[in-house]
């Protein structure tokens, strides 16, 4: 058992070669419906990005989780300790996470945009984004700027849903983007202010960044596939020996990056 059982937190496990999973009493088959999941994003990624380990699923009941994590209980996030990767779920959504979103749905309807399903939904489709960023963290395509690794979590997870033939659940994370935007309407300023926030971004705002990153992922991955990941892992590990900009480099491997990053502030 990992770290959370030093922290006098027992969480059951649910072993399995690609996606070992662990859970709160009373989580087991919340736990084992997200485990077959990832596990199909995990073995649609493997051979392509030539993984040789495996992220974690944690599936943390409220009490559990105020002894193991400083984040509020809820929202799913990814854990990097080290060489162990950990993908982190809530075993149930309080009703205070869901009601964070009436604003923005109540916007977006407004705007003529209805919300695809219920929020529960989207933040389950946030577990596969979140598996996005352990995937790019354990296969080197984790460049430590913040914009892109976002773009990139989303973007390896629709590649894995292509990949599997998964167009519904596609088109459902594309809807929920769709109204992340619409929720917001126009954000002012540049890309600078999701990079270095000044201060907590609201959750409007950070929904209409992640919005904007999701849409332009699944514009790229019609055109370039597994083969971006590959071409920015490369990049990256040229960078290591003679410590060049990270983003100079990304937009030699991928030059339309320079007019959609000039484009925020602008409207998407």
């Amino acid at each position: 058992m990992p770290a959370p059982a030093v922290r006098g937190v027992y969480l059951r496990p649910l072993p399995d070669s690609s996606i070992p999973a662990s859970y709160s009493a009373g989580a087991r088959r919340r736990a084992a419906q997200l485990q077959r999941f990832l596990k199909t994003l995990q073995t649609a990624a493997r051979p392509v990005l030539g993984l040789r380990e495996n992220p974690e699923l944690l599936v943390v009941g409220r009490s559990d989780w105020r002894h193991l994590f400083r984040y509020p209980y809820g929202p799913p996030f990814t854990r990097t300790r080290g060489a162990e990767v950990s993908i982190v779920a809530a075993a149930e959504y309080p009703p205070r996470v869901l009601h964070r979103f009436d604003g923005v749905l109540l916007q977006a309807a407004k705007a003529g945009t209805g919300a695809p399903g219920d929020v529960r939904e989207y933040l389950d489709l946030l577990l596969g984004h979140e598996w996005g960023h352990a995937v790019a963290a354990l296969s080197g395509i984790r460049t430590g700027l913040r914009w892109f690794d976002e773009l990139m979590a989303s973007y390896l997870f629709l590649a894995a849903l292509d990949e599997t033939g998964s167009d519904h659940i596609r088109e459902r994370f594309l809807a929920w983007a769709g109204l992340d935007i619409d929720g917001a309407g126009l954000v002012e300023g540049g890309l600078g202010g999701f990079e270095y926030p000044r201060h907590r971004m609201p959750l409007d705002a950070l929904l209409w960044f992640q919005g904007r990153f999701v849409t332009r992922a699944s514009e790229l991955l019609a055109r370039r596939g597994w083969e971006l990941p590959l071409a920015v892992r490369d990049g990256i590990q040229e960078l290591s020996s003679y410590r060049g900009d990270v983003t100079r480099t990304l937009l030699e491997i991928e030059p339309s990056f320079r007019p959609w990053v000039a484009s925020f502030g602008k409207g998407p």
